[in-house]
């Protein structure tokens, strides 16, 4: 009989541990995954953090002994959600401005890239996701030779550059694809895109360098502008401009970036400029137009960065050559004020030309124009191997000479003492032309 209670009482002991086991587990906090993390660079010159989870649950980032708690800046969407939007974003966004004076900041004891105080090498790559666009334009996204975005990531993060600038359009699986090369690629612009036209492909230098990303006329609201919003945009989140709804036209302030005490860069949103159509939203962009000028610092040199390439020009089989992006060109030459907004800029750094040119000009006052759009997205036709001496790209400008090469690849900008360099690289990181440029002058030479 003792036996018999003993042992009852054992197994009531027992399940009682099972139960408060099972409870104890519950009310622990559950640990997301940390899929994805980069650093961007926004306005104020201030270093932003972001990390990509797949829940609601944010990350802690250390340095030395102290500990950082990110905070989420965007939800996941749940399964009765998917429904509601043609884009579904199931993973959430945490992100944290980085920590005056922390140093080494680590997110599961790796360390996060950190701008550092002086920039000597920059990166500049850009049009990288893997074009599939219906009825006729079908990537090999399956073949790393046709699209080699993880190569180009792998050796712009073996060069170690300062900082990376993306001159934007990142995700291009716009279709269902039809054809052998890209067979079983997603498509649409929610987060299955994003991660295999973005994040997958771009994890190599999204470790190893900060960046300062640029919004393209793929991330406008009527395409993937919800991930960008999610993502990349360096602003705090805002449901109301965030582009939930694809059929309005959301365009962010311009900022500017400090670099050296004697550079700085301004990052101007032209992703919503339609060419097809390009008076609209010109009220808005001529407001920002405004803006750049107040943000330019006296007694710096200045880049602007922005997608499209106003001063750039194109060639293909069927149309020959063509100019730049005339509604943005307009706006800021007639912009009004002296001296003008146009000379005060060294260079305009761009894409959405899937190409790389270096252009400058026969009129004064105009910067050189640099187009780095040859990241990965499927390549323009080989250009004519012709002068265009004289080629008018715009109203009244005129090119003076230009240097142009239709292989993927990216771009490596220097400055050592008085030399300025631009390096052509290919995929591989080979060096495919070198450019010395003198910027006072606007003038260069590439071999």
């Amino acid at each position: 009989m003792n036996k018999v209670i003993a042992l009852s009482i054992t197994q009531l002991l027992q399940g009682f541990l099972v139960l408060t086991l099972i409870n104890l587990i519950s009310v622990l906090p559950v640990s997301a995954k940390n899929l994805y993390s980069y650093v961007l660079l926004g306005p104020n010159n201030q270093s932003i953090v972001r990390v990509i989870v797949d829940s609601d649950i944010c990350p802690t980032l250390t340095s030395g002994s102290s500990r950082y708690p990110m905070r989420l800046r965007v939800k996941p969407e749940n399964a009765s959600e998917q429904a509601q939007h043609e884009s579904f974003f199931p993973v959430g966004v945490c992100e944290l401005n980085w920590p005056q004076g922390a140093t080494h900041l680590s997110l599961d004891q790796q360390p996060l890239p950190e701008l550092p105080t002086t920039v000597k090498q920059i990166a500049i790559v850009g049009d990288t996701g893997c074009r599939i666009k219906a009825p006729f334009s079908y990537q090999g996204c399956n073949d790393k030779k046709e699209w080699p975005l993880e190569e180009v990531s792998q050796s712009i993060a073996q060069e170690k550059p300062d900082v990376l600038i993306h001159v934007g359009d990142y995700l291009y699986r716009e279709s269902t694809c039809m054809t052998e090369g890209c067979k079983g690629s997603v498509h649409g612009y929610g987060w299955d895109s994003w991660q295999e036209d973005v994040f997958k492909p771009m994890r190599a230098v999204m470790q190893a360098t900060p960046m300062v990303l640029v919004r393209g006329n793929h991330e406008s609201c009527r395409r993937a502008g919800e991930g960008w919003f999610r993502f990349f945009d360096p602003y705090p989140f805002d449901a109301q401009r965030a582009c939930l709804n694809r059929s309005v036209s959301i365009i962010s302030q311009p900022y500017a970036i400090t670099l050296n005490h004697s550079l700085e860069w301004i990052v101007f949103d032209s992703a919503e400029v339609q060419e097809m159509h390009p008076s609209l939203n010109q009220a808005e962009l001529k407001q920002n137009i405004e803006q750049v000028r107040a943000l330019l610092e006296p007694h710096y040199h200045h880049w602007l960065l922005m997608h499209h390439p106003s001063l750039g020009y194109g060639y293909g089989k069927l149309i020959g050559w063509v100019g730049g992006t005339t509604a943005i060109f307009t706006l800021f030459n007639e912009e009004g004020q002296q001296p003008s907004l146009l000379s005060q800029f060294d260079f305009f750094v761009q894409g959405h030309i899937h190409t790389f040119e270096i252009t400058n000009y026969q009129e004064k006052g105009l910067p050189i124009n640099i187009v780095s759009g040859m990241g990965g997205t499927q390549l323009e036709d080989t250009f004519q191997q012709k002068s265009l001496h004289g080629f008018e790209v715009e109203k009244g400008v005129h090119i003076k000479h230009e240097v142009n090469d239709q292989h993927f690849g990216y771009l490596m900008y220097s400055e050592v003492g008085s030399t300025t360099t631009l390096m052509v690289k290919d995929a591989s990181g080979k060096t495919r032309k070198t450019c010395l440029i003198n910027t006072s002058q606007k003038e260069f030479e590439c071999h």
